[in-house]
Protein backbone atom coordinates (compact mmCIF):
# COMPACT_ATOMS: atom_id res chain seq x y z
CA UNK A 1 0.00 0.00 0.00
CA UNK A 2 2.96 2.36 1.05
CA UNK A 3 4.71 1.52 -2.14
CA UNK A 4 1.30 2.02 -3.97
CA UNK A 5 1.05 5.82 -2.31
CA UNK A 6 4.84 6.85 -3.46
CA UNK A 7 4.06 6.22 -7.35
CA UNK A 8 0.78 8.27 -6.55
CA UNK A 9 2.80 11.12 -5.58
CA UNK A 10 5.81 10.44 -7.66
CA UNK A 11 3.23 10.87 -11.12
CA UNK A 12 0.89 13.65 -9.48
CA UNK A 13 4.59 15.51 -9.33
CA UNK A 14 5.85 15.04 -12.88
CA UNK A 15 2.14 16.17 -14.17
CA UNK A 16 2.33 19.54 -12.47
CA UNK A 17 6.12 19.75 -13.73
CA UNK A 18 5.42 19.36 -17.09
CA UNK A 19 2.17 21.83 -17.11
CA UNK A 20 3.92 24.53 -15.35
CA UNK A 21 6.96 23.71 -18.27
CA UNK A 22 4.27 24.25 -21.20
CA UNK A 23 2.38 27.46 -19.50
CA UNK A 24 5.35 29.01 -19.28
CA UNK A 25 6.77 28.28 -22.55
CA UNK A 26 3.20 28.85 -25.22
CA UNK A 27 3.16 32.46 -22.17
CA UNK A 28 0.12 31.43 -20.68
CA UNK A 29 1.15 33.24 -17.47
CA UNK A 30 2.23 36.71 -17.40
CA UNK A 31 4.77 37.71 -14.96
CA UNK A 32 6.53 41.12 -14.11
CA UNK A 33 7.95 42.85 -16.45
CA UNK A 34 6.64 40.72 -18.87
CA UNK A 35 4.01 41.28 -22.11
CA UNK A 36 0.71 40.07 -20.72
CA UNK A 37 -1.53 38.83 -23.83
CA UNK A 38 -4.21 41.72 -25.15
CA UNK A 39 -8.34 40.87 -25.84
CA UNK A 40 -8.98 40.79 -29.61
CA UNK A 41 -10.72 44.31 -29.55
CA UNK A 42 -7.64 45.79 -27.99
CA UNK A 43 -5.34 44.08 -30.57
CA UNK A 44 -6.96 45.48 -33.23
CA UNK A 45 -7.23 49.02 -31.72
CA UNK A 46 -3.37 48.98 -31.12
CA UNK A 47 -2.65 47.54 -34.79
CA UNK A 48 -4.60 50.93 -36.03
CA UNK A 49 -2.85 53.17 -34.12
CA UNK A 50 0.61 51.90 -34.00
CA UNK A 51 3.76 53.59 -33.19
CA UNK A 52 6.84 53.16 -34.97
CA UNK A 53 10.73 53.32 -33.79
CA UNK A 54 11.71 56.72 -35.45
CA UNK A 55 14.49 58.01 -33.50
CA UNK A 56 13.97 61.76 -32.45
CA UNK A 57 16.80 63.26 -30.88
CA UNK A 58 17.88 59.83 -29.65
CA UNK A 59 22.00 60.40 -31.30
CA UNK A 60 23.60 63.55 -31.39
CA UNK A 61 21.49 66.37 -31.92
CA UNK A 62 20.66 67.26 -35.33
CA UNK A 63 21.71 64.00 -36.69
CA UNK A 64 18.37 62.81 -37.12
CA UNK A 65 17.20 58.85 -37.34
CA UNK A 66 19.01 55.80 -36.26
CA UNK A 67 18.37 52.58 -35.23
CA UNK A 68 15.16 50.33 -36.34
CA UNK A 69 12.76 52.32 -37.84
CA UNK A 70 10.39 49.32 -37.77
CA UNK A 71 6.97 49.79 -35.97
CA UNK A 72 6.46 47.19 -32.65
CA UNK A 73 3.76 45.00 -33.22
CA UNK A 74 0.83 46.35 -30.66
CA UNK A 75 2.03 49.45 -29.90
CA UNK A 76 -0.30 52.02 -29.22
CA UNK A 77 0.30 55.52 -29.64
CA UNK A 78 1.47 57.39 -26.01
CA UNK A 79 1.37 53.46 -24.36
CA UNK A 80 4.25 53.72 -21.98
CA UNK A 81 6.34 51.01 -19.67
CA UNK A 82 5.92 52.38 -16.70
CA UNK A 83 2.86 54.09 -14.27
CA UNK A 84 0.43 56.83 -16.30
CA UNK A 85 2.30 60.67 -15.97
CA UNK A 86 0.42 63.33 -15.05
CA UNK A 87 1.13 64.72 -19.09
CA UNK A 88 -0.01 61.28 -20.15
CA UNK A 89 -3.16 63.01 -22.46
CA UNK A 90 -0.69 65.35 -24.39
CA UNK A 91 1.62 62.26 -24.50
CA UNK A 92 -0.87 60.73 -25.95
CA UNK A 93 -1.97 63.17 -28.01
CA UNK A 94 0.91 63.93 -29.65
CA UNK A 95 1.75 60.10 -30.00
CA UNK A 96 -1.90 59.82 -32.15
CA UNK A 97 -1.52 63.27 -34.30
CA UNK A 98 2.14 62.55 -35.56
CA UNK A 99 1.22 58.94 -36.54
CA UNK A 100 -2.22 60.36 -38.40
CA UNK A 101 -0.86 63.35 -40.02
CA UNK A 102 3.27 62.08 -40.98
CA UNK A 103 3.66 61.37 -44.50
CA UNK A 104 6.73 59.51 -45.43
CA UNK A 105 8.64 59.83 -42.27
CA UNK A 106 8.50 57.30 -39.40
CA UNK A 107 6.55 57.60 -36.18
CA UNK A 108 7.50 58.22 -32.96
CA UNK A 109 8.28 55.91 -30.09
CA UNK A 110 6.25 56.11 -26.82
CA UNK A 111 9.66 57.84 -25.62
CA UNK A 112 9.87 59.94 -27.88
CA UNK A 113 6.52 61.37 -27.85
CA UNK A 114 6.62 61.56 -24.02
CA UNK A 115 10.27 63.38 -24.81
CA UNK A 116 8.20 66.09 -27.44
CA UNK A 117 5.53 66.24 -24.34
CA UNK A 118 7.99 67.07 -21.90
CA UNK A 119 9.35 70.05 -23.94
CA UNK A 120 6.12 71.20 -24.96
CA UNK A 121 4.84 71.12 -21.56
CA UNK A 122 7.76 72.89 -19.89
CA UNK A 123 8.51 75.82 -22.41
CA UNK A 124 4.77 76.33 -22.40
CA UNK A 125 4.92 76.61 -18.58
CA UNK A 126 7.86 78.81 -19.09
CA UNK A 127 6.20 81.45 -21.46
CA UNK A 128 2.56 81.16 -20.24
CA UNK A 129 1.70 79.48 -23.50
CA UNK A 130 -1.25 77.07 -23.98
CA UNK A 131 0.24 73.36 -25.35
CA UNK A 132 -2.29 73.36 -27.40
CA UNK A 133 -0.84 76.63 -29.63
CA UNK A 134 2.51 75.39 -29.58
CA UNK A 135 1.28 71.73 -31.08
CA UNK A 136 -0.93 73.73 -33.46
CA UNK A 137 2.28 75.87 -34.67
CA UNK A 138 4.43 72.67 -34.87
CA UNK A 139 1.69 70.73 -36.75
CA UNK A 140 1.40 74.01 -39.38
CA UNK A 141 5.27 74.82 -39.74
CA UNK A 142 6.28 71.30 -39.98
CA UNK A 143 3.44 68.39 -40.07
CA UNK A 144 5.54 67.08 -36.51
CA UNK A 145 8.14 66.00 -38.75
CA UNK A 146 11.51 67.06 -36.77
CA UNK A 147 13.76 67.23 -39.81
CA UNK A 148 11.74 69.54 -41.34
CA UNK A 149 14.09 72.09 -43.66
CA UNK A 150 13.96 74.59 -46.00
CA UNK A 151 16.53 76.38 -47.64
CA UNK A 152 16.97 80.05 -49.40
CA UNK A 153 19.73 80.80 -51.72
CA UNK A 154 20.83 84.28 -52.88
CA UNK A 155 23.36 84.11 -55.62
CA UNK A 156 23.50 80.22 -55.79
CA UNK A 157 24.30 80.03 -52.21
CA UNK A 158 22.23 78.67 -49.49
CA UNK A 159 22.42 82.35 -46.49
CA UNK A 160 18.89 80.71 -44.66
CA UNK A 161 17.49 78.04 -43.26
CA UNK A 162 13.77 76.96 -41.77
CA UNK A 163 13.99 74.18 -39.50
CA UNK A 164 12.61 71.69 -36.89
CA UNK A 165 9.28 71.10 -35.73
CA UNK A 166 8.59 74.64 -35.30
CA UNK A 167 10.10 75.77 -38.90
CA UNK A 168 12.93 78.29 -36.59
CA UNK A 169 14.46 80.47 -39.53
CA UNK A 170 18.14 80.58 -38.80
CA UNK A 171 20.75 83.35 -41.18
CA UNK A 172 23.86 81.00 -41.54
CA UNK A 173 27.70 82.26 -40.88
CA UNK A 174 30.00 80.39 -43.11
CA UNK A 175 30.43 77.76 -40.28
CA UNK A 176 26.70 76.62 -40.14
CA UNK A 177 25.65 79.00 -37.08
CA UNK A 178 22.44 81.33 -36.72
CA UNK A 179 23.27 84.81 -37.03
CA UNK A 180 19.97 86.27 -36.39
CA UNK A 181 17.97 86.35 -33.19
CA UNK A 182 17.73 86.97 -29.95
CA UNK A 183 21.06 86.14 -27.58
CA UNK A 184 19.42 82.22 -27.01
CA UNK A 185 19.52 81.96 -31.15
CA UNK A 186 22.48 83.97 -32.32
CA UNK A 187 25.47 81.58 -32.55
CA UNK A 188 23.82 78.84 -32.07
CA UNK A 189 24.91 75.81 -34.25
CA UNK A 190 22.43 74.66 -36.83
CA UNK A 191 22.42 71.24 -35.76
CA UNK A 192 22.07 72.48 -32.02
CA UNK A 193 18.80 74.63 -33.15
CA UNK A 194 17.21 70.80 -35.01
CA UNK A 195 17.24 69.41 -31.39
CA UNK A 196 13.14 68.99 -30.58
CA UNK A 197 13.48 70.16 -27.28
CA UNK A 198 15.59 73.30 -28.46
CA UNK A 199 14.04 73.96 -31.59
CA UNK A 200 10.48 74.18 -29.71
CA UNK A 201 11.89 76.26 -27.06
CA UNK A 202 13.38 78.65 -29.62
CA UNK A 203 9.59 78.55 -31.10
CA UNK A 204 7.61 79.32 -27.63
CA UNK A 205 9.73 82.04 -27.14
CA UNK A 206 9.32 83.72 -30.67
CA UNK A 207 5.49 83.30 -29.86
CA UNK A 208 6.17 84.61 -26.44
CA UNK A 209 8.26 87.58 -27.83
CA UNK A 210 5.18 89.05 -30.03
CA UNK A 211 2.62 88.68 -27.42
CA UNK A 212 4.80 90.81 -25.49
CA UNK A 213 5.46 93.77 -27.63
CA UNK A 214 7.89 92.74 -30.37
CA UNK A 215 5.61 93.28 -32.58
CA UNK A 216 4.87 96.82 -34.43
CA UNK A 217 2.23 98.51 -36.12
CA UNK A 218 2.32 102.76 -37.54
CA UNK A 219 0.50 105.04 -36.05
CA UNK A 220 -0.30 108.38 -37.09
CA UNK A 221 -0.68 110.92 -34.61
CA UNK A 222 -1.12 114.99 -35.16
CA UNK A 223 1.59 117.09 -33.21
CA UNK A 224 2.37 120.93 -32.85
CA UNK A 225 5.42 121.33 -34.68
CA UNK A 226 7.45 124.42 -32.73
CA UNK A 227 5.77 126.86 -34.36
CA UNK A 228 2.55 125.60 -33.44
CA UNK A 229 1.18 124.04 -36.72
CA UNK A 230 -0.04 120.77 -36.64
CA UNK A 231 1.52 117.79 -38.89
CA UNK A 232 0.27 114.44 -39.65
CA UNK A 233 2.80 112.29 -37.98
CA UNK A 234 3.85 108.25 -38.42
CA UNK A 235 6.17 106.65 -35.88
CA UNK A 236 6.13 102.93 -35.07
CA UNK A 237 4.21 101.72 -32.03
CA UNK A 238 3.96 98.54 -30.24
CA UNK A 239 1.34 96.33 -32.23
CA UNK A 240 -2.32 96.07 -30.29
CA UNK A 241 -3.22 93.09 -32.32
CA UNK A 242 -6.36 94.93 -32.80
CA UNK A 243 -7.89 92.73 -35.80
CA UNK A 244 -5.22 89.61 -35.31
CA UNK A 245 -3.97 87.19 -32.84
CA UNK A 246 -0.54 87.81 -31.73
CA UNK A 247 0.73 84.32 -33.31
CA UNK A 248 0.38 86.05 -36.84
CA UNK A 249 3.94 87.21 -36.19
CA UNK A 250 4.91 83.98 -36.12
CA UNK A 251 4.69 83.75 -40.01
CA UNK A 252 4.57 87.82 -40.50
CA UNK A 253 7.17 88.74 -38.36
CA UNK A 254 7.38 92.01 -36.65
CA UNK A 255 4.25 93.50 -39.11
CA UNK A 256 1.14 91.99 -39.38
CA UNK A 257 0.23 91.43 -43.18
CA UNK A 258 -3.41 92.19 -44.03
CA UNK A 259 -3.80 90.97 -47.65
CA UNK A 260 -3.38 88.05 -50.01
CA UNK A 261 -3.34 84.78 -48.82
CA UNK A 262 -1.08 85.38 -45.28
CA UNK A 263 -3.97 87.31 -43.75
CA UNK A 264 -4.96 84.12 -42.63
CA UNK A 265 -2.48 82.28 -41.07
CA UNK A 266 -3.74 83.22 -37.53
CA UNK A 267 -6.96 81.69 -38.20
CA UNK A 268 -5.47 78.58 -39.61
CA UNK A 269 -3.42 78.30 -36.32
CA UNK A 270 -6.94 78.88 -34.46
CA UNK A 271 -8.34 76.03 -36.25
CA UNK A 272 -5.51 73.41 -35.35
CA UNK A 273 -5.69 74.81 -31.52
CA UNK A 274 -9.11 74.77 -31.12
CA UNK A 275 -8.91 71.53 -32.36
CA UNK A 276 -6.39 70.17 -30.09
CA UNK A 277 -8.08 71.91 -27.26
CA UNK A 278 -11.47 70.08 -27.55
CA UNK A 279 -9.57 66.07 -27.92
CA UNK A 280 -7.37 67.11 -24.73
CA UNK A 281 -9.94 68.86 -23.10
CA UNK A 282 -7.51 71.70 -21.58
CA UNK A 283 -8.18 75.39 -21.91
CA UNK A 284 -7.18 77.65 -25.07
CA UNK A 285 -7.69 80.75 -23.62
CA UNK A 286 -6.37 82.80 -26.29
CA UNK A 287 -9.17 81.66 -28.57
CA UNK A 288 -11.10 83.50 -26.62
CA UNK A 289 -9.97 86.69 -26.22
CA UNK A 290 -9.79 89.58 -29.22
CA UNK A 291 -9.82 88.69 -32.72
CA UNK A 292 -7.95 86.05 -34.11
CA UNK A 293 -8.21 87.00 -37.88
CA UNK A 294 -8.70 90.51 -39.75
CA UNK A 295 -12.70 90.51 -41.06
CA UNK A 296 -13.17 90.23 -44.89
CA UNK A 297 -15.90 92.54 -46.12
CA UNK A 298 -19.00 90.92 -46.78
CA UNK A 299 -17.97 87.54 -45.46
CA UNK A 300 -18.75 85.25 -42.84
CA UNK A 301 -16.70 85.90 -39.95
CA UNK A 302 -13.64 83.11 -39.68
CA UNK A 303 -14.23 81.67 -36.24
CA UNK A 304 -12.18 79.09 -34.40
CA UNK A 305 -14.22 76.00 -34.85
CA UNK A 306 -14.71 76.69 -38.66
CA UNK A 307 -12.06 75.66 -40.75
CA UNK A 308 -12.13 77.17 -44.11
CA UNK A 309 -9.31 75.23 -46.41
CA UNK A 310 -9.20 72.12 -47.41
CA UNK A 311 -5.59 71.21 -45.60
CA UNK A 312 -6.57 72.79 -42.63
CA UNK A 313 -10.59 71.12 -42.79
CA UNK A 314 -8.13 67.59 -42.94
CA UNK A 315 -5.41 68.05 -40.14
CA UNK A 316 -8.98 69.44 -37.62
CA UNK A 317 -10.34 65.57 -38.73
CA UNK A 318 -7.39 63.74 -38.24
CA UNK A 319 -6.78 65.60 -34.92
CA UNK A 320 -10.62 65.33 -33.27
CA UNK A 321 -10.30 61.58 -34.23
CA UNK A 322 -7.73 61.41 -31.96
CA UNK A 323 -8.86 59.55 -28.64
CA UNK A 324 -9.94 62.84 -25.74
CA UNK A 325 -8.40 63.01 -22.53
CA UNK A 326 -9.96 63.46 -18.78
CA UNK A 327 -11.01 67.49 -18.05
CA UNK A 328 -7.96 67.12 -15.45
CA UNK A 329 -5.46 65.75 -17.77
CA UNK A 330 -3.25 68.54 -17.70
CA UNK A 331 -3.94 70.18 -14.36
Amino acid sequence: MLAYLRKLLYWGAAALGALASAVAFHGGVSTSGAKASTAPAAQSQARENQVGEGQIGEGPAGEGPAGDTSAPAGTAPGATDSAAQPDSCLTNTICAVKEKIRWQTPAWTPSQCRRVSDAVATSAKRHKLSPSLLLAVMINESDMNEKAERSYARDGKVFAKDGGLMAIRCHLDAHERCTNGDSFLKGMAWKDLMDPATNIELGARTLAHYRDGGAVMTKTITKLDKDGHRQRVTKEVPCDHKNHAFWAHYNHGPRYIDKGYPRHYPHRIAVLDHALAQVMNAPAPELTHGAITIHDPGMRERTADRPMEPRYKKLCGQILSSASCSAIALN
